[in-house]
């Protein structure tokens, strides 16, 4: 038996720690207390204490993934508690997932602040359960010491995975669909949604894993002399999309290198020269980057849909009471009409819905 088996699931953000293990207890049935230990340890510890550099990382992940035989059929996470999940070699190979993507995911999932060994441990002593508390001693006794599965879990289930966090995963989706792309010399990701729904925040994540070209839409602020009713009476008219037509794709799509002004809207005026370095996946992040000019060039178009009270929650703890408002009243409705005139998201759109986007 391996993960193939295993059924996905969709646990909320707070996982009770019993929860977590009574599930794997259940899609493998052969777990020992060893393996319930190891379970809690990247439950808690994540994959940072695994990590050097990245390319060695990917090498070590390649020479296990050439060992083993895509399987589509598995889920491509299962869950490890409400900060990471276990992401499986055998269907990201069938996914063709790179191994570098993946050692670059664990890379971003570690965090700011760790738990240490022993509350790994006193976690495992809470649950009451002897030999697992046992098992896990060793995390003090002996500080070097990893816990790995068992023989008897090796033999039953194969297991093969990487410990990336639930944020990251998030972006699993939209991965996937770049590795369609690999073949492209040059790709382009367009990223639209409404205001406050995660677009730089996936636009930055992208980057690092696709060692990707970004260029922001914040930089294509209209600005403020061309704010004419009749100007944001257009349907995403709100945009300066022509110069970042002239100044970005124009360019792009001809193979010339890439130079553009970003505008400060504050100071009313253009900033330092932008130059936009040549990669295989160039990602245009932002409101109104899916106007006909600039998504019919798209390789990829990522729309993220957020409803109306979780985009105002986000907006109010990001900017305040007063610039909700603001919000509320002028620029959300200029996306709603930008949405409505061009029918976005459409059925040419990878659409990422606010429950699992990385925010």
């Amino acid at each position: 038996m391996t993960m193939r088996a295993v059924a996905s699931a969709h646990f909320s953000e707070e996982i009770p720690l019993k929860t977590l293990i009574d599930w794997h207890r259940r899609q493998y049935p052969l777990m020992e207390p060893q393996d319930v230990v190891k379970l809690v340890f990247q439950a808690m510890l994540g994959c940072g204490h695994l990590l050097g550099d990245e390319s060695i990382v990917a090498q070590r992940i390649a020479a296990e993934m050439d060992g083993l035989a895509p399987s589509p059929a598995e889920p491509l996470t299962e869950p490890l508690g409400q900060d990471y999940v276990r992401l499986n070699l055998r269907r990201a190979k069938a996914d063709g997932l790179p191994p570098l993507w993946i050692a670059r995911l664990m890379k971003a999932s570690i965090p700011e602040q760790a738990h240490t060994r022993l509350d790994v441990q006193q976690a495992i002593a809470a649950l009451g359960d002897p030999a697992a508390t046992a098992s896990a001693q060793r995390l003090l006794d002996e500080p070097n010491w990893l816990p790995s599965h068992t023989p008897a879990y090796h033999a039953a289930y194969a297991p093969a995975y990487r410990v990336i966090s639930r944020r990251c995963a998030k972006a699993l989706p939209v991965l996937q669909a770049a590795a369609k792309l690999q073949e492209n010399p040059r790709a382009l990701i367009c990223i639209d949604g409404p205001c406050a729904s995660g677009k730089t925040t996936l636009g930055a994540l992208l980057q690092t894993v696709l060692d990707a070209a970004l260029v922001p839409m914040d930089d294509f602020f209209l600005p403020h002399p061309k704010k004419t009713p009749e100007r944001l009476a257009q349907p995403g008219g709100n945009a300066d999309w022509e110069r970042l037509v002239e100044e970005v794709l124009t360019p792009w799509l001809k193979g010339e290198p890439v130079c553009y002004h970003p505008y400060d809207c504050h100071a009313n005026a253009l900033g330092n020269a932008v130059y936009v370095p040549d990669r295989q996946f160039t990602i245009i992040e932002g409101s109104y980057s899916l106007l006909p000019a600039i998504g019919q060039h798209a390789d990829l178009r990522v729309f993220l849909a957020v409803d109306a009270e979780t985009q105002q929650q986000r907006i109010l703890q990001r900017n305040g009471e007063g610039m909700l408002q603001m919000f509320i009243q002028r620029w959300i409705p200029l996306e709603r009409v930008y949405h409505a005139a061009y029918g976005l998201p459409d059925q040419s759109c990878l659409v990422i819905p606010a429950d699992e986007q990385l925010m």
